[in-house]
């Protein structure tokens, strides 16, 4: 991405807040962005931020405008299900843009790879991390560490991160495509041709507002489809506001953790920084990575 480059803000998915979209396109010009905004960044229909045509057309749109370097969504929820099947794909991977989002975003990143092997970006949206009325608050480091590591893949350089590992782990050095994101919509896409065949990979996951067996069940998905077991590490993310339902069955994600590490025979691993959090890194989304485990601690390289 060009230092002064322009930036594509769209809304494909659900109907975003104006306030946080406008704090979020602000931030962005500050950092001597311009900012291109869709006809459906700021709107509302129904579930959606516009009507699938409108949506369509917005994507299509910013997509063929040769001004626009990078396209960023402004927030997740549900809708780009609705009009996967209808974009061009080979349009999409011969504009070279920057595509970068996530949560139901997460079906462009699979479908670019299946349709294209196109690397698209899993990482920030214009108004859930820009947008956030938060981002001089309390969680400014939060959103300091989104902007250390989101900055240099925009600008083609390589970055790492180091977490500490919650369980006995034996050392080793892998590599492999690194791929996955929200556990909904990958397990959504399962069957479908937007769902790229993926062996050897780095898979990493994430999730929000589902109960742990529920959790656990779309895990289950992967593994009978044949997805986990090709994958040579499992990187587990924040599984925002999965709890277990009160005072009633008390099977929490460790419990799921837990039976995933029984189901597959490759590092399953924890507190990796991506999904409905401030503190989230920006990923190449099928691109080649590297994962190093040793002495208590494992680094993620791409």
């Amino acid at each position: 991405l060009p230092a002064a480059g322009t930036v594509g803000v769209f809304s494909p998915a659900g109907p975003p807040v104006a306030e946080r979209v406008q704090r979020g396109i602000s931030r962005l010009e500050a950092l001597g962005y311009r900012c291109i905004v869709a006809d459906d960044a700021l709107g509302a229909h129904e579930y959606f931020s516009a009507t699938d045509e409108t949506r369509l057309a917005s994507f299509n749109k910013l997509v063929a405008n040769p001004d626009v370097d990078a396209m960023m969504m402004t927030r997740g929820g549900y809708g780009i299900s609705r009009i996967v099947h209808r974009i061009d794909w080979p349009a999409v991977a011969k504009s070279g843009k920057i595509l970068c989002g996530f949560s139901d975003f997460t079906a462009i990143n699979l479908a670019a790879i299946a349709k294209g092997n196109y690397v698209t970006l899993a990482g920030a949206g214009v108004a859930t991390d820009f947008g956030d009325e938060s981002y001089q608050g309390q969680v400014a480091d939060d959103h300091a560490f989104m902007e250390q590591h989101l900055w240099p893949i925009l600008r083609g350089e390589s970055i790492s991160v180091t977490v500490d590992v919650d369980h006995q782990c034996a050392a080793q050095t892998l590599s492999g495509p690194i791929w996955g994101s929200n556990l909904s919509l990958v397990s959504d896409l399962i069957g479908t041709p937007f769902m790229p065949d993926i062996a050897g990979g780095i898979f990493f996951l994430e999730e929000i507002g589902e109960r742990p067996y529920a959790t656990e069940r779309m895990i289950w998905q992967l593994f009978h489809a044949g997805i986990l077991q090709k994958q040579r590490a499992i990187l587990l993310g924040d599984f925002n506001d999965c709890e277990p339902e009160p005072n009633r069955f008390p099977y929490a994600m460790s419990h799921v953790v837990t039976t995933l590490r029984r189901m597959v025979n490759c590092p399953v691993l924890t507190n990796f920084p991506f999904g409905h959090i401030a503190r989230k890194l920006t990923i190449p989304f099928g691109a080649d990575a590297s994962l190093t485990i040793a002495d208590g601690r494992y680094r993620v390289s791409f």
